[in-house]
């Protein structure tokens, strides 16, 4: 492990903060190196800032893309570009394009922290011309629902700290190009009050994951019929309602195996499967290993 704290206006975890901290009111934001390979390295950002501070620009590191895990709380990111705003929330991918400019902001105290990973320009692009089907931009949307797999390798590399940076940089970039260019993201700024419903269902998901959800039950909160509520929630996040609670309860099987000793039955069944070859069967396909050889990890 390798510390290495950065301050406000320095260059650190493939960000570049822009503005000084005096226009901050009363939060902080530092990033703490974690471990650096010859192609990527890994970084934990901490930001204490709300609701009360200022939205600060920022300008991603010139010569690297960012894939940052948020693993708590939850802010909005406007693109510079398109001025368009995201909402990101624990589980979401924010993706950085080497030199982009853009502006966080929170609505909600108590901060957030990140797991950042930098790549050279060079494994993002060897990535995506090995990507079936791949057409356009490298990484097309700077955000994307939760991927499992993602949080699971960058969890693992975290929590167990033995792991290879550059290969797991790889794995990484290669789940979140595969997904975004099978999902691209479409505009629904049209209909903002709609998206808003989707997010509180996504909180809905979140905290109730467990147990299980329909579709009839979920638009029904949002006051959507249930078509209507299903695409929107696919034009939100780039998946389906079902999907993504499948994906919030393989995340949360995946912490309880590196944090506890529980068996893998119990597991299964605590985080809303109702099958354990189901669970299995599931995880390796969206993880990439059974659930014992990712507690062996």
């Amino acid at each position: 492990m390798v510390p290495a704290v950065g301050k406000l206006g320095e260059s650190c975890l493939g960000v570049r903060i822009v503005r000084t901290h005096d226009l901050l009111v009363g939060g902080s934001l530092t990033a703490q190196l974690l471990y650096r390979g010859r192609l990527a390295r890994l970084s934990h950002v901490a930001c204490t800032l709300g609701r009360h501070d200022e939205p600060y620009p920022e300008t991603h590191d010139h010569d690297a893309w960012t894939i940052a895990l948020v693993r708590r709380g939850r802010f909005t990111y406007r693109a510079a570009d398109t001025n368009r705003v995201h909402v990101l929330r624990a589980g979401w991918l924010l993706l950085g394009r080497p030199e982009a400019e853009y502006e966080v902001a929170h609505e909600h105290d108590g901060g957030d922290d990140c797991a950042s990973l930098a790549l050279s320009q060079d494994v993002v692009a060897e990535v995506a011309n090995a990507t079936k089907g791949h057409r356009g931009p490298l990484l097309p949307a700077p955000v994307l629902p939760p991927l499992p797999r993602v949080s699971a390798l960058l969890e693992c590399i975290l929590k167990r700290g033995d792991g290879d940076v550059d290969e797991t940089a790889f794995l990484v970039a290669e789940a979140v190009v595969t997904h975004a260019h099978e999902a691209m993201l479409q505009d629904v700024s049209k209909h903002p009050s709609h998206v808003s419903r989707i997010h509180d269902a996504i909180e809905a998901i979140e905290s109730s994951c467990k147990r299980p959800m329909s579709l009839a039950e979920l638009s029904a909160s949002a006051g959507l019929s249930p078509f209507h509520f299903l695409r929107v929630f696919r034009r939100t996040t780039g998946t389906t309602p079902h999907q993504y609670l499948i994906g919030a309860r393989l995340r949360l099987a995946a912490r309880l195996l590196l944090d506890t000793a529980q068996p893998i039955t119990r597991i299964a069944y605590d985080v809303g499967f109702q099958d354990l070859s189901n669970f299995v069967r599931t995880f390796h396909r969206v993880i990439g290993c059974s659930p014992r050889a990712y507690r062996r990890r």
